[in-house]
Parts: C-alpha cells; sequence; structure tokens
C-alpha cells in the first residue's frame, strides 16, 4: 500500500475533505454535503493510519511523528471549526461586495453573510485540494507502469459517489425567492469539487485498464527454453 499509493495524494485528499467539512458548515450547505464531509474524513484518517501502519511496521519508533501530525491536525480543525461557529453568521453590507462580479448580489439572490463568504473561500481551497491529489497519484502510477496495490472500486466508487452527489446538488430547488444563478453561485465550490476531478479519475481509470492488460499480456508470453 505504501509504495502503490502515492502520499501527496492522500494528504490532499485529507486536507480537502476537512475543508469541505469546514466550507459546508459555515457555508450552509445541504445537509447531506455535511454529513458526507463527515464520512470522508473519518474514511481519510482510516487510510492515512494504514499507510503510516505498513510504511513504519517495521521501524516502529518512526510511528510518533506521523501519528502526532494528524492528532495536531485534527486538534487545529476542530479548534477553528468552533472558533469560526461560534461568531455566528454576521449580514454583510451589499456595498461591501460591489463591484465584484462573483460575489455580487442581484434582485431574487440571497446575500452572502460574513461567515458564508468565509465558508465560500475554504470550500474553494477544498476544490483545488481535490483536484491536485490526483496529480501525484498518476505520476506514481505512470513512473510504476503498473496499478498493483490499488482498489479500482475505490476509484470507481469515488466517481459514482461524486456523479451523484454532484447531481443532487444540482436538482435541488433555490430556496424561495432566490435565483438559480445565485444558488448556483453558493455551491460551485462543491460542484467544481465533486464534478471536476471526473476528468483526473477517468484518467486513472485508463491507467487501470492499459497497465493491467501489459501485465495480463506479459504473464502470457511464452517461457524461453533453458
Amino acid at each position: 500500500m505504501d509504495q502503490a499509493l502515492s502520499l501527496w495524494f492522500l494528504l490532499g485528499w485529507i486536507g480537502g475533505d476537512s475543508c469541505n467539512l469546514i466550507g459546508s458548515f459555515l457555508a450552509d450547505q445541504l445537509p447531506l454535503q455535511t454529513y458526507t464531509a463527515v464520512y470522508y474524513v473519518l474514511a481519510d484518517l482510516v487510510m492515512l493510519t494504514l499507510y503510516f501502519y505498513y510504511k513504519f511496521r517495521t521501524r516502529p519508533s518512526l510511528l510518533s511523528a506521523p501519528i502526532n501530525s494528524v492528532l495536531l491536525f485534527l486538534m487545529g480543525t476542530a479548534c477553528a471549526t468552533r472558533l469560526l461557529s461560534a461568531a455566528g453568521p454576521v449580514a454583510a453590507p451589499r456595498e461591501a461586495f460591489r463591484g465584484r462580479a462573483l460575489l455580487s448580489v442581484e434582485s431574487g439572490s440571497k446575500p452572502f453573510t460574513r461567515q458564508e463568504v468565509i465558508g465560500f473561500v475554504i470550500g474553494s481551497i477544498s476544490s483545488v485540494l481535490y483536484l491536485l491529489s490526483r496529480l501525484p497519484q498518476i505520476r506514481t502510477n505512470f513512473l510504476r507502469k503498473s496499478t498493483q496495490g490499488i482498489s479500482y472500486s475505490l476509484f470507481a466508487l469515488v466517481m459514482l459517489g461524486n456523479t451523484l452527489y454532484g447531481l443532487s446538488v444540482l436538482l435541488k430547488n433555490p430556496e424561495e425567492g432566490q435565483s438559480e444563478g445565485s444558488y448556483l453561485l453558493h455551491h460551485l465550490p462543491w460542484l467544481v469539487g465533486s464534478l471536476g476531478v471526473l476528468l483526473l479519475d477517468t484518467i486513472i481509470s485508463i491507467q487501470f485498464l492499459v497497465y493491467r492488460r501489459s501485465t495480463a499480456a506479459s504473464e502470457l508470453e511464452p517461457l524461453l527454453p533453458s
């Protein structure tokens, strides 16, 4: 596992999921988004723990550093979430966003509060981390010319989950008095984070097909006479 999976892929994944959780909470996203974000973070911690376990099981003295790093990260995330939630939603004046096309408020639009702006920014960071996390794994597969040690079910279910996740957000009706454009703008980082990574996951799927086919072909080659 420690050779097949890229550590930067796992770190980018847990970083994206953590920002996704904080951003979903602050930006008042759908309950489904918050619940799935909690599950994603827990699943990432299990994968990261397994990675360090198999990597350092022959060197138990080195286990303390990654474990302490993960615990410190979790404590920081929990403290930041508690502090930001304690502030409560504060309505931001419309003049503060005048002239900014991204967060401008139009008629029939739901205005951004200060807390939602913070959540929007964290959600945008989450989507960038999601996109960047796939690149190290694609590079690792390319250098190894193999996908052995990686479960394709992981990426297949991630692609299916991201597709249904994005569709569930798109198919939900906006709030009363809110335009569709304003609704999409409020959920834009999470749509990019879920639907935008499908192309990169498709590249990984192609790597599974190419490298496993080449491995199967090499195994079928007749043995040379001694």
